[in-house]
């Protein structure tokens, strides 16, 4: 009895052995996914501002797509700058930071002065998107560079909605038209409901190669 069971056991053993070499050669022909490049000083600077201004983000991998065209420098996932986002989006540090300034220099003391309220929320509908325009040229979504804002929620509640609020009479449109006045001075384009039909319930800000905005005033 005893025989017969241990040439069972070392055929066992030898069996197991040659699926583990055999594993193990596997494994050495897999190659490794390429580690992404190091950030360079600049995007270092951008993070670290961040953080010291209290934003609220996690780093994304260097590429947001494998389409060169969709490509984002630095790309965070930021759920709130000074103020929080309706919704987590992705974008370029550099756009996020730049966004930052404009909520604490712009809209916040812009939305105080208008309501007597503080903002409690950024409505949007997203940064990156990799995609172009309508007119097919590309667009800043792909790269991270710019957002949709859809209106913002006040501390006491209140909603102002672009479509909802741009052409009617009252506060709402006051502010929101100062707002998109006010960001000529920050991004590269800012486009809204005067700009044509595709805009008609938001205000797209960019940092882009393109300069425009019509509400600007020289």
């Amino acid at each position: 009895m005893t025989g017969p069971l241990s040439c069972r056991g070392l055929m066992r053993r030898s069996l197991a052995l040659a699926a583990l070499s055999l594993l193990a050669a596997c494994a050495s022909h897999v190659s490794a996914p390429p580690a992404p490049p190091p950030l360079s000083r600049s995007d270092q600077q951008c993070l670290a501002e961040l953080n010291r201004l209290g934003v609220q983000y996690q780093v994304e991998p260097q590429s947001a797509s494998t389409s060169k065209a969709c490509l984002v420098q630095n790309p965070i996932r930021v759920s709130a700058a000074t103020i929080p986002f309706s919704r987590p989006t992705v974008a370029a540090c550099s756009f996020v930071l730049k966004f930052d300034e404009f909520e604490r220099e712009v809209i916040r003391p812009l939305a105080k002065r208008t309501f007597g309220h503080d903002l409690k929320e950024i409505v949007h509908f997203g940064a990156y998107n990799c995609r172009p325009t309508h007119a097919g040229r590309e667009s800043e979504h792909a790269h991270g560079l710019a957002m949709d804002i859809a209106g913002f929620e006040l501390t006491d509640g209140t909603m102002i909605s672009v479509k909802q609020e741009w052409t009617k009479r009252g506060k709402g449109r006051d502010f929101l038209h100062a707002v998109a006045t006010k960001a000529c001075g920050y991004f590269n384009e800012v486009l809204d409901p005067d700009t044509d039909r595709d805009h008609v319930d938001h205000i797209h800000l960019d940092l882009g190669r393109y300069k425009y905005c019509i509400h600007h005033k020289t």
